[in-house]
């Protein structure tokens, strides 16, 4: 379900009557479901977006105008060590991400929920804090947390480019599993740092799921590029949209 971060009131209704067979026959309780995060954890978002600004310049309205939370549902898994996946309970969690890509938010994490692709947590990164420099949210943190996030106002990790997470468009899902790979003059650098990438995992994103779950809606992931390798990263790369200047190639 979609939702504007200020939220919306619809029209009242008066209560109606309970009809007596549905006193006879009640429903059946509802399935657990247990809230990693909720709309009220994009509290003070637009406090620290200000300070970001004060670094990075303003945030273009075409984004900080169309921004959605978007609550997801998803299995999970049953310990720390990520490897059975929790199909008994249901759990749920707040995407920040662009207008233009709430529906396809959504029936994504339907497809992941119906496949049982488990998701460690989704919480929105602000709940991380600032970056130390505040040029944008601790996404370090984040990601250390095992965390699935989406709209971040910050750059690139390997250049000063604004990030396709600053544009809403991205999300990173389950970094443990899914780390970025970044070969340099130093050698091999993970992120997180304890991060491993085995694509038989569970929570893995991998060429085969990728193309199945991504590719009808216009999306691609960060592990089919030559460097860095960014297993966690998927986005939205194909299409257009009119809050944007520019047709997405």
């Amino acid at each position: 379900m979609a939702m504007g971060l200020l939220g919306h009131c619809g029209p009242s209704t008066a209560p109606q009557p309970t009809p007596p067979d549905a006193q006879a026959y009640p429903d059946p309780p509802a399935a657990e479901v247990i809230a990693h995060s909720t709309l009220a954890d994009t509290l003070g978002l637009y406090a620290d977006l200000r300070l970001i600004e004060d670094r990075l310049g303003p945030l273009g309205p075409e984004v900080k105008e169309n921004l959605r939370a978007v609550e997801v549902r998803y299995f999970s898994f049953t310990d720390s060590t990520c490897t059975m996946v929790d199909t008994q309970r249901e759990y749920s969690g707040i995407l920040l991400v662009h207008a233009c890509i709430a529906d396809e938010v959504e029936r994504l994490f339907e497809v992941l929920k119906r496949d049982t692709f488990p998701i460690a947590k989704v919480v929105p990164i602000n709940r991380y804090g600032l970056r130390a420099d505040h040029t944008g949210w601790d996404d370090e943190a984040s990601m250390a947390d095992n965390n699935t996030s989406a709209f971040n106002y910050r750059t690139k990790p390997t250049s000063s480019e604004p990030s396709k997470h600053a544009m809403g468009i991205a999300i990173d899902i389950n970094p443990r599993q899914n780390p970025m790979v970044r070969h340099d003059a130093h050698g091999t650098v993970v992120q997180p740092a304890h991060g491993h990438y085995d694509p038989t995992a569970p929570g893995t994103l991998h060429r085969r799921n990728t193309a199945a779950y991504l590719s009808d809606i216009g999306w691609s992931w960060g592990g089919r590029w030559p460097r860095p390798q960014d297993h966690q990263h998927i986005e939205k790369s194909r299409g257009s949209c009119a809050h944007f200047r520019f047709s997405l190639k």
